[in-house]
């Protein structure tokens, strides 16, 4: 079954540099084909933030055909290390990029599942007609402190630590991933992206943008929103769902 999608990056309306990167391919592995979207943000904190992100991407474009299964928890973990790996190799090589690093979510579906791994917290949802669900998890002081009951949802946009995540791709020798497996539903949209979205738009309008353009008019209206709304982070957005009419 054949997969439409649309995404794009964009600056946003207040950073000189954009360190958001993203993919989005088809590639073959022992035969059979598999969709890959992936986001990665480059940490604003840490210097060269757009190399660690690119640097993820072009490692993930380069080599996810070499793992055996893209549903394993130790497969995919041993892919992510090698990931983090290159990243803290070209720090150490290079000291002037010492310090980079980068979030990632990567979702890879073939015909009938989803697999995400998630490192930090650039996110993943599922859109329906009359819902948006967050499939990831945030590795971030406020997500632990939502967890720990010491913050309400409604206190999280305010918070002053709001951008403060506890896990990265590049920041150490070895990182810890979050692995996710939905079954797919043909009639939902799925979207992929960095906070630079979803810290401007809220759920209820990225639901509303989504449900009422195809899928590239709906990737423009969502960066174009966020900038409006203050544009204060780069902005990444990938959206993609199943071509019912295709074979």
């Amino acid at each position: 079954m054949r997969v439409n999608c649309a995404y794009s990056t964009n600056i946003g309306a207040k950073r000189k540099i954009n360190q958001d990167a993203c993919l989005a391919a088809m590639i073959d592995n022992h035969g059979k084909e598999y969709y890959i979207f992936a986001a990665a943000d480059g940490l604003g904190g840490h210097r060269s933030g757009e190399i660690a992100s690119q640097l993820a991407i072009n490692y993930i474009s380069e080599n996810l055909y070499k793992v055996n299964d893209y549903f394993s928890y130790s497969d995919m973990d041993h892919f992510i290390n090698e990931v983090n790996s290159e990243i803290v190799r070209s720090s150490i090589h290079n000291p002037e990029l010492s310090g980079m690093a980068t979030t990632l979510t990567l979702c890879i579906l073939d015909d009938k599942n989803l697999s995400i791994t998630q490192i930090g917290d650039s996110r993943a949802y599922k859109i329906t007609k009359d819902s948006i669900t967050r499939l990831t998890k945030d590795h971030s002081l406020v997500q632990i402190l939502l967890d720990e009951g010491r913050l309400d949802d409604s206190s999280v946009q305010d918070h002053p630590q709001r951008n403060v995540i506890t896990r990265a791709l590049g920041t150490d020798s070895r990182v810890k991933i979050d692995l996710y497996n939905y079954e797919i539903d043909p009639d939902d949209i799925y979207l992929v992206c960095t906070d630079g979205l979803y810290n401007m738009v809220n759920e209820t309008k990225i639901l509303d943008i989504v449900n009422n353009n195809n899928l590239q008019d709906a990737v423009k209206e969502l960066i174009n929103l966020a900038n409006k709304n203050g544009g204060n982070d780069n902005i990444t957005v990938l959206l993609f769902k199943f071509d019912k009419g295709g074979s």
